[in-house]
C-alpha cells in the first residue's frame, strides 16, 4: 500500500565494470553488487543481481539503452529511484559540476498571449513564452510582492514605459524617486507635452496641491473624511485615542468652514480658525450649515479659555510639522492645484511624482502621497456622472503603497474599476499592511506575481499559490525570478514561473532636465509669489482687525472734531437783544452779580449743578421759576447725534 502512493516504473539495473586486468574487475563488480546491499529493507526485501552469460550482448544493450522485455520486471516508485539515484548533493560533494535549477519550473497558461501589456516569460522545458496582461484583465490591479532587489521597480517603470509608448495616460508615484527620475528621459517626444513633473525638491518654483480643492459637496465631504483617515495613520495608526473623536469633531467644523469660503482654502488654514478669531468671523461670512455655526457660536463660546487653551495645543501640534516646513507650505498651502487630477485622467496625460524622501522627508513624502491617492479616488468617482463607455482608462502606480494606504484603502479595489482607475502596487511586506488591507488584496487584486519573500510573508501568502508551490519555494527565489497568478478573461490561472523582462529602454539625461524646466514652468509659481498670497490669506484675521481698528479710530477722530466745534460754539453763544455785543457768558456773570448784591450776600461758589443749554444760536437761556436762572458754575452742552455731555467750568 505504501508503495502504491507514488507512480511506479519499470526498472533495469545493468553493472558494467571495465578495467586493465581481469582480477580488478571483478573486484570492482563485487564491489558495486555489494553496496546495493544498503537498500535491503528489513522484511529480506532486496536487489539480486545475476551474472549475464552473452558478454557481448549485455554490453551492446548497455551502449545503446536497449530495454529488452523480461519475464523479471522490476517495479520501483519515484520515491525509491531518488533513493538509489539523484544528481550529486553540492554541500557532499563541493566539487560537482552538475548546474542546477534555483527555483522550482512550472508551465504558465497554454491560452495564446499575443496582445496586452508584457510581464514576463514563462520558461519550461526548453520552450519560452510571453505573459501578457489584457486592458480589460488589468482594470481588476496588479499587485507585486517582494524584497529588496527581486525586481519591482523594473517592473513598473517595464509597464508604464509600455504605456507611454501606447499613448495611455498614467501617474506614476514613487516613494524613492530613481524610477520617476528613469521615466521622465524616456518619454518619446510626441508625448513631451503630456508630462507633468511633480517634485517637491524644487523650491523656487512650487507646484500646488490642495488637499481641499473640491467640485461638489459629495467630494467636499469624501476629502474632509479622508483627511481625518490621514491623520489617524500619520499620529495614530492604533488608535490608541492621540487623535480621537474628539479631534474628528473640532477638524470636520473647522474644515467644513473654511471650505465654505469660495475664494478658496487649504489643509494649513485649519488652525488658524482656532489661532485668530477675526480670521474665523472672516470665514463664518459664507457658512450656511447651521450645525457649524452652532459649534462656532454654542459650543465653543461656552468653553472657557481655560479648556480652549489646554485642548488647542493638543489639536493644533499636529499641522506644525507642516506650517513651519517652507517647503510643505509653499505646496500644500497654494489655494488653486498647479494641475487637475480629473483632467489628468480624463486627456490621458502623465504624472511623475518624485517623492524621494532623502530630499522631501519621510513625513513629507508619507502627507503627499496619501493627498495623491485621495485626491485621485476623488477624481475618479467624479466620473461617475458621465456613462461607462466614455470613461478612459487611467493606471495609477504606487511604489511602497503600504506608506500611502489608509483604511478606507479598500474601497479603492473594490470600487475603482468601475471608474476606469487601474491600481499596480508593489511593496516588500505583507506585514507592513493591516488586515484589512491585506485581505482586499488577497481578495480583489486579480493579478498577483510574487517574488523573493521572508518567511513570515511567505506563509501568508502561499495560500494564493497552493497546492502548486509552498511557502519554501517563495522564500529561495533568485533576484527577477517570480510566482505569479495572472488573470485571464476575469479568471485567475494557476500559479507558474515567469522571469522578469530587463529595462526596456535607456534613459536620457538631457531630455530629464529639459522636462522638469517645462513642467516647473507650466505648472509651477514663483516662490516669492506662493508666500505673498499664503501669508495674506492667513493674514486675513489681522487685516480685518486693522480695518476695524482703523474704522474705530476715524470716528473718534470725527467725534472730536465735532466736539470741538461745538465747544467753540458753546463759548461764542451771543444773547444780543441790542447792539452792546456782550457774550451770553459776560451777560449771565453781570446778572449773578446783580443777584447777589441785591440780597446782601457775599458773591460765592453755587453748587455744582447743570444750566440749561441755549436750543438756537443767540436765544436767551430758559428760566427757571420765579425768574432767576438756576445757579451753577459749569455750562451743560449736549451733543446732537451721540448724547455725550461736555462740561465747561467757569472760573
Amino acid at each position: 500500500e505504501e508503495k502504491t502512493r507514488y507512480p511506479g516504473y519499470e526498472t533495469l539495473i545493468r553493472v558494467v565494470v571495465s578495467s586493465n586486468t581481469a582480477t580488478r574487475s571483478q573486484a570492482l563488480l563485487k564491489n558495486i553488487i555489494a553496496a546495493f546491499s544498503l537498500f535491503d529493507s528489513a522484511t529480506n526485501n532486496g536487489f539480486k543481481f545475476s551474472i549475464s552469460k552473452d558478454i557481448e550482448e549485455l554490453v551492446t544493450a548497455y551502449i545503446f539503452r536497449f530495454f529488452p522485455q523480461s519475464v523479471n520486471q522490476n517495479i520501483l516508485n519515484s520515491v525509491e529511484l531518488a533513493t538509489i539515484f539523484h544528481l550529486p548533493d553540492q554541500n557532499s560533494i563541493p566539487t560537482s559540476q552538475v548546474q542546477r535549477q534555483m527555483s522550482k519550473q512550472v508551465d504558465g497558461p497554454v491560452q495564446s498571449m499575443d496582445e496586452g501589456f508584457l510581464l514576463g516569460y514563462n520558461e519550461f522545458r526548453g520552450t519560452k513564452k510571453q505573459i501578457r496582461l489584457s486592458e480589460n484583465d488589468r482594470r481588476r490591479h496588479t499587485y507585486f510582492i517582494g524584497q529588496t532587489g527581486t525586481g519591482k521597480s523594473v517592473l513598473l517603470e517595464n509597464l508604464a514605459f509600455q504605456d507611454m509608448m501606447d499613448g495611455r495616460g498614467f501617474a506614476f508615484i514613487d516613494p524613492h524617486g530613481d524610477s520617476a527620475e528613469k521615466l521622465l528621459g524616456m518619454v518619446p517626444k510626441e508625448r513631451v507635452e503630456d508630462v507633468i513633473y511633480f517634485s517637491p525638491g524644487d523650491m523656487e518654483n512650487p507646484i500646488g496641491l490642495n488637499l481641499f480643492e473640491f467640485e461638489t459637496q459629495d467630494q467636499r465631504d469624501f476629502l474632509i473624511q479622508e483627511a481625518i483617515a490621514m491623520l489617524y495613520k500619520l499620529y495614530d495608526p492604533g488608535h490608541t485615542g492621540i487623535v480621537g473623536p474628539r479631534y474628528e469633531h473640532w477638524f470636520r467644523n473647522a474644515a467644513l468652514t473654511i471650505m465654505s469660503d469660495p475664494a478658496g482654502s487649504t489643509f494649513i488654514d485649519v488652525p488658524q480658525v482656532f489661532n485668530d478669531q477675526s480670521f474665523t468671523d472672516e470665514k463664518l461670512k459664507y457658512v450656511t450649515d447651521r450645525t457649524v455655526l452652532d459649534f462656532w457660536n454654542k459650543e465653543m463660546a461656552q468653553t472657557s479659555e481655560a479648556n480652549k487653551s489646554e485642548v488647542l495645543g493638543w489639536f493644533v501640534s499636529k499641522f506644525g510639522a507642516f506650517l513651519s516646513n517652507e517647503m510643505m507650505r509653499n505646496i500644500i498651502g497654494q489655494t488653486k492645484s498647479g494641475f487637475n487630477l480629473r483632467d489628468i485622467m480624463d486627456n490621458k496625460k502623465i504624472l511623475l511624482v518624485n517623492l524621494s524622501k532623502g530630499r522631501t522627508g519621510e513625513l513629507n513624502s508619507q502627507l503627499l502621497g496619501m493627498i495623491f491617492v485621495m485626491k485621485f479616488q476623488a477624481a475618479a468617482m467624479g466620473r461617475a456622472s458621465i456613462p461607462e463607455e466614455e470613461r478612459v482608462d487611467f493606471t495609477l502606480y504606487v511604489d511602497e503603497f503600504q506608506n500611502f494606504a489608509t483604511d478606507s484603502f479598500s474601497t479603492i479595489l473594490s470600487e475603482s474599476r468601475k471608474y476606469r482607475l487601474s491600481l499596480v502596487l508593489a511593496n516588500q511586506f505583507m506585514t507592513q499592511l493591516t488586515d484589512e488591507i491585506r485581505e482586499a488584496i488577497l481578495g480583489n487584486i486579480g493579478t498577483v506575481i510574487s517574488g523573493r519573500l521572508g518567511i513570515t510573508d511567505a506563509e501568508i501568502l502561499q495560500k494564493k499559490f497552493a497546492p502548486t508551490f509552498d511557502a519554501e519555494d517563495l522564500t529561495k527565489l533568485p533576484n527577477y525570478q517570480t510566482i505569479t497568478s495572472v488573470l485571464i478573461n476575469g479568471v485567475p490561472s494557476a500559479a507558474f514561473s515567469m522571469s522578469l523582462v530587463p529595462p526596456m529602454v535607456r534613459t536620457n539625461t538631457k531630455l530629464q532636465d529639459a522636462l522638469k524646466k517645462l513642467s516647473a514652468a507650466k505648472y509651477g509659481k514663483p516662490r516669492a509669489l506662493v508666500e505673498k498670497e499664503i501669508f495674506a490669506r492667513l493674514g486675513a484675521g489681522d487685516a480685518a482687525r486693522k480695518a476695524k481698528l482703523d474704522a474705530l479710530k476715524k470716528m473718534q477722530q470725527d467725534q472730536s472734531t465735532r466736539l470741538g466745534s461745538m465747544q467753540q460754539g458753546a463759548s461764542s453763544v451771543s444773547t444780543k437783544t441790542s447792539g452792546s455785543g456782550s457774550s451770553f457768558l459776560d451777560e449771565w456773570l453781570a446778572k449773578r452779580q446783580q443777584i447777589a448784591k441785591s440780597s446782601g450776600k457775599p458773591d460765592k461758589p453755587l453748587n455744582h449743578r447743570s444750566l440749561p443749554s441755549t436750543s438756537k444760536d443767540g436765544e436767551q437761556p430758559q428760566t427757571l421759576a420765579g425768574g432767576a436762572h438756576k445757579k451753577s458754575d459749569h455750562l451743560h452742552v449736549h451733543k446732537d447725534d451721540s448724547g455725550e455731555e461736555v462740561h465747561i467750568k467757569l472760573r
